[in-house]
């Protein structure tokens, strides 16, 4: 057995399904660049277009009104793409019968983490690691300890709110469908095959059980990827002091306007 079959073998189904997702999104949005890139900005957008401007004044809009404008080139595009990542992981299991990536407790606590990174990363440039640091002992040096527990407090339950949801709604399927099955067993008596409680094709379960996949996959599946994009949003931003971080950016260009100035006379 080669590394990469032995690699491929060790991988739990999320791990895998999380893989296929990312090829996935990769090549829709390789080709949706190009598409973009083709359009002509005089002529009337097409309804592609139209989605893709409402989806993005949408995730615009919900930036604006936490950030104010600042770390645009950054975490806007993170979350961008966040939003839609999240989303396709919970449709996943709706279009292909795969379990979930999401089900997996990695896939939530990784993406936690790298929200948390957007955090430290910029209360590092913007305020400072001797400031930072200063600030686990306010408002007493007693909170030290808590303040520590904080670090990991957030991303855990940032993450576990989402794997919480998204497993809770997988096993409620899971069970109902199989409850159908037993109960066509019991309506239909028809024969189980050996080393299978339920029948090889659950039919009432697939009658009954679209209301309950469009609330659990379609539903709380926007919700629970909008929240966890919208708390991504609120915490990386908690520690910046963004009217201190405008009369920098203000100083700084008055500083090089000056020096331009200079330069000229």
């Amino acid at each position: 057995m080669s590394a990469i079959e032995y690699y491929f073998s060790q991988q739990s189904e999320q791990t895998m399904n999380l893989l296929y997702v990312a090829i996935f999104l990769a090549i829709v949005f390789v080709v949706l660049g190009k598409y973009i890139d083709r359009q002509e900005p005089m002529k009337r957008p097409s309804k592609i277009m139209v989605v893709i401007d409402m989806y993005y004044g949408f995730i615009t809009n919900l930036y604006d009104s936490i950030y104010k404008g600042h770390c645009k080139k950054t975490i806007l595009p993170y979350v961008s793409m966040l939003i839609i990542f999240i989303l396709t992981m919970n449709w996943l299991g709706l279009f292909t019968g795969l379990s979930a990536p999401a089900t997996d407790y990695n896939v939530p606590l990784g993406l936690a983490l790298i929200s948390f990174g957007f955090k430290y990363a910029y209360e590092f440039k913007y305020v400072g690691v001797v400031n930072h640091m200063k600030g686990y002992l306010d408002p007493v040096a007693v909170m030290l300890p808590l303040n520590l527990m904080d670090i990991i407090a957030k991303p855990l339950s940032m993450s576990m709110r989402l794997f919480g949801n998204l497993l809770a709604g997988s096993l409620i399927l899971a069970i109902f469908y199989s409850a159908m099955g037993g109960a066509q067993n019991m309506l239909f008596a028809l024969p189980v095959v050996e080393g299978f409680e339920n029948p090889i094709f659950n039919f009432l379960g697939a009658i009954v059980a679209p209301p309950l996949h469009f609330y659990f996959d379609v539903f709380s599946g926007v919700i629970q990827a909008f929240v966890f994009t919208l708390l991504t949003l609120i915490f990386s931003s908690i520690g910046l002091d963004f009217d201190d971080m405008d009369e920098k950016a203000k100083a700084k260009q008055l500083k090089e306007e000056s020096k331009q100035t200079a330069s000229v006379s």
